[in-house]
């Protein structure tokens, strides 16, 4: 075996000649292919474990490649091939030639033998951190003969691998003139791709910091959060062994050192439990562990280390991002920003604004007290546009503003909820007993599920664990049989209610988000015109909003009317049509259903003023342009608690338009009653501008970042009709115009004022607003009495049901007036 007695030689002195071509590389071709031939006979009688024989059993048609890396690789370093075999993913069994194998073995090796601090590094970390020849998904490409050329004399003065991941990481960029950018080709790409065309994402941009370090012996590799907890998107950075693990935002070396970065306090945040908002590090070696997106390797998760990284912000204060804009539709730039409190004037902040060159997620911070108006004000060459921001009772906002246009107008801060809390997982036993009952309930007819009765041990799962049971019984009610129907719909993109049919078009932008696609739904102008001008109505709604993926993934539905009568989508058929549409993209669409949006133009806003107000239940956010409300139909009053704007043309006089929006702000005015922490509802007046033209093609990225509360402490409820049953917590069977009720919900008081026509209503409640274990006091129009209730798994089953939706549906019924309110 002479052949393999040389490849000990090349294993055993690869130096770095004048060429700065390790002297193994132009030896490996010689050898790989005189000593193929000898390989079939050691096949069977190998010195590898049981487990490199499972991987070569996987390996299919590349099996041989494999024996010939195993044959070839010197005694010295059969463990760190056997290493890499029994972790590689099953594609790369099937695909890696021999040569890349015994390269990236012979380079790791000696780079690592080499590095000054090769005695302080465990073998462990030196197999799972140095060796591998990848890092997650992307394309396996022999990098680390050209980054150790390029990295050896950059690192050349270090003694520790944290001092060399550093210098790397201010360096690396510059010399390989690669830089952040959202229009690279994928995101998980390889160093030699990233190098080539000179854009990456964080991703990208970790991968090559990742292997630029393993390619000079610093052990290193990828960490990330599939989404953060305010689901505005995901992140991947770096983190470095350096006696324990330190993070590195890739291409953002900190003058602080290692562990220091814009996404210290959003990382702070984490959930350990969540799968989609925990930190998560790469692990080549397989730990049972997936990551929640695509990465093929292992991970372990590492949450517990960064979630006491920084300490958290007080419920006092508001994290504040600030995103500044060359133009609406345009490129983040850097600009000098201000904010100040309208009220108070010593309350002053100041900062740059991020352009393109930093991470999609990497906004500017401020904290500030909660629950004032601020002027956000940015400038930049001479030019100064400004805006005001409200930041309610949000733990953290986000205000946008645009230097060169001055039509960007102040939004109050959307509603938005806390993210949810950990829920611990079901007993399997428990939960698959739980689904066949709920399986039961929802395929049962009407008159049996009346007076269903569950098990006491099921009711008492509820009890116990009211989140994980409400996930099991949306899971189940999605499962059930009675949708088919719906699914015929959705999969011919139609949605009807009796005989009023509505088809649509649909499209996805950007990447889905962890916890779901937001949806847009869009609707058009025209009205009471012929078919022929709806459907091309319709037509240009299919693309008037821009697309905006940075902002993150959506779902836009381009809804066409029902008909062509002026009403199309303000009428008593609009409503139950638009929340059958709605259920079938929660169904069968993948959508998040605390990111459900509405807007439309001319005729579509006329249907936004009616739709929105009357089920704000349903929806993050509403934008009407260039409609108005409508008597008898449309009342701000419902607003409370939900993100409302309104665009109309200074000259848009026709129907009365901009005198009934002049009126609309004026009484959401009045509703406020001097508090800034509800109705987030906002009426702008575009001078010189008439019916068409509106700038509003950006509202997606606008409306974006809001999210529903589904069970807001606060409800006014005005009716506008008779078919309207369900209003958040508060449902009545006969509801009718001008009937009111307001409640509040807190500290386990239920607070319920109506209308006298208000004969009877409920007050639909679960673990989300009262504590069961504790008496709930309901005070009716003044006259206070105590109860006991129980979560009821029917109750949660049958409203469910009956919205369709999870986060609506509630586990107890408190009726008005209570059956023994005589006493």
């Amino acid at each position: 075996m002479a052949e393999s007695r040389y490849l000990n030689f090349c294993f055993n002195h690869v130096t770095l000649g004048k060429s700065g071509v390790p002297v193994v590389v132009l030896l490996l071709g010689f050898c790989l292919a005189t000593a193929a031939a000898q390989t079939a006979q050691h096949s069977k009688n190998g010195w590898w474990t049981d487990a490199v024989g499972h991987a070569l059993d996987q390996a299919g048609t590349n099996r041989q490649e494999l024996l010939l890396a195993l044959d070839q690789t010197p005694e010295a370093y059969h463990e760190d091939m056997q290493f890499l075999l029994e972790n590689m993913p099953q594609e790369d069994l099937q695909s890696l030639p021999a040569v890349l194998l015994l390269d990236n073995l012979a380079q790791a090796c000696d780079a690592f033998e080499k590095a000054p601090w090769h005695d302080r590094v465990p073998k462990e970390i030196f197999l799972n951190e140095i060796l591998p020849y990848a890092c997650i998904s992307e394309t396996r490409d022999a990098w680390r003969t050209g980054l150790r050329k390029q990295c050896a004399p950059l690192v050349a003065a270090c003694r520790t691998p944290g001092e060399a991941a550093q210098r790397l990481n201010e360096t690396l960029f510059k010399l390989t003139n690669v830089r952040y950018s959202t229009k690279r080709a994928k995101a998980d790409q390889s160093p030699l791709e990233s190098m080539k065309s000179g854009l990456a994402s964080c991703t990208g941009l970790s991968i090559l910091l990742v292997d630029a370090c393993r390619a000079v012996g610093v052990p290193a590799r990828l960490a990330g959060v599939p989404s953060w907890t305010d689901d505005r998107g995901n992140h991947t950075w770096v983190e470095i062994w350096d006696g324990d693990w330190h993070f590195a935002g890739a291409a953002e070396p900190d003058t602080k050192g290692l562990d220091h970065g814009w996404f210290e306090h959003d990382a702070s945040l984490a959930v350990k439990d969540v799968p989609r908002h925990a930190v998560y590090a790469s692990s080549f070696k397989k730990t049972g562990l997936a990551y929640p997106l695509d990465w093929v390797v292992s991970v372990v998760n590492v949450t517990d280390r960064y979630a006491r990284a920084a300490p958290a912000i007080g419920s006092e204060h508001t994290r504040l991002l600030v995103k500044v804009l060359d133009h609406l539709q345009g490129q983040r730039i850097a600009a000098k920003v201000t904010v100040n409190n309208l009220t108070n004037g010593s309350v002053h902040f100041e900062g740059t604004s991020r352009d393109e060159s930093a991470d999609l997620n990497d906004t500017l911070p401020f904290v500030v007290p909660r629950g004032a108006i601020y002027t956000v004000r940015a400038e930049r060459d001479g030019k100064i546009a400004e805006r005001a921001f409200n930041t309610g009772t949000n733990a953290q906002a986000t205000a946008m503003i645009s230097l060169n246009d001055t039509t960007a107008y102040p939004t109050p801060a959307p509603s938005c909820r806390a993210p949810e809390a950990f829920v611990p997982a079901l007993p399997p036993g428990s939960e698959a007993k739980l689904k066949k009952a709920l399986a039961d309930f929802f395929a049962a007819p009407a008159d049996k599920q009346a007076h269903w009765k569950f098990p006491a041990r099921l009711e008492k799962l509820l009890r116990n664990n009211e989140s994980a049971v409400r996930r099991a019984a949306w899971e189940t009610y999605r499962a059930a049989p009675v949708h088919d129907a719906a699914k015929q719909d959705f999969l011919r993109n139609q949605a009807r209610f009796a005989e009023y049919l509505s088809p649509y078009t649909v499209r996805s932008v950007g990447v889905r988000p962890a916890g779901g696609w937001p949806l847009f739904i869009a609707m058009h102008g025209g009205g009471g015109a012929p078919k022929e001008v709806n459907d091309s109505q319709w037509g240009v709604m299919q693309h008037y909003y821009r697309d905006h993926p940075e902002a993150g993934g959506y779902l836009y539905v381009a809804l066409r009317a029902p008909n062509d009568t002026w009403n199309g989508f303000y009428d008593d058929y609009v409503y139950p049509l638009v929340d059958n549409l709605i259920r079938q993209f929660l169904l069968f669409g993948a959508v998040d259903p605390n990111k459900v949006f509405i807007m439309g133009y001319s005729h579509g806003g006329y249907g936004a003023f009616a739709i929105g107000p009357k089920e704000p239940d349903l929806f993050a956010a509403i934008h009407a342009s260039a409609g108005a409300p409508t008597d008898g139909e449309t009342t701000g009053k419902t607003l409370r608690n939900t993100f409302f704007t309104c665009m109309v043309g200074e000259n848009d006089s026709a129907y009365g338009r901009i005198e009934r929006d002049e009126k609309f702000r004026e009484s959401i005015q009045g509703f406020r009653g001097g508090r800034n922490d509800v109705y987030p509802v906002t009426v702008k007046i575009i001078p010189g501008n008439g019916h068409t033209g509106l700038p509003d093609r950006d509202m997606i990225r606008e409306m974006y970042p809001a999210v529903r509360d589904p069970v807001p402490r606060e409800l006014t409820w005005l009716m506008t009709d008779k078919v309207i049953q369900d209003f958040f917590w508060l449902r009545m069977e006969t509801p009718g115009k001008k009937k009111e009720i307001d409640a509040t919900c807190r500290d386990n008081q239920v607070t319920v004022t109506t209308t006298p026509d208000v004969a009877s209503a409920t007050v639909l409640l679960d673990g989300r607003l009262v504590d069961f274990e504790k008496p709930i006091t309901l005070d009716l129009n003044g006259h206070a009495q105590s109860f006991k209730l129980k979560p009821s798994l029917r109750t949660l089953a049958e409203t469910m049901q009956r919205r369709g939706n999870p986060d609506l549906a509630f586990t107890a019924e408190l009726r008005l007036p209570p059956a023994d309110s005589s006493k």
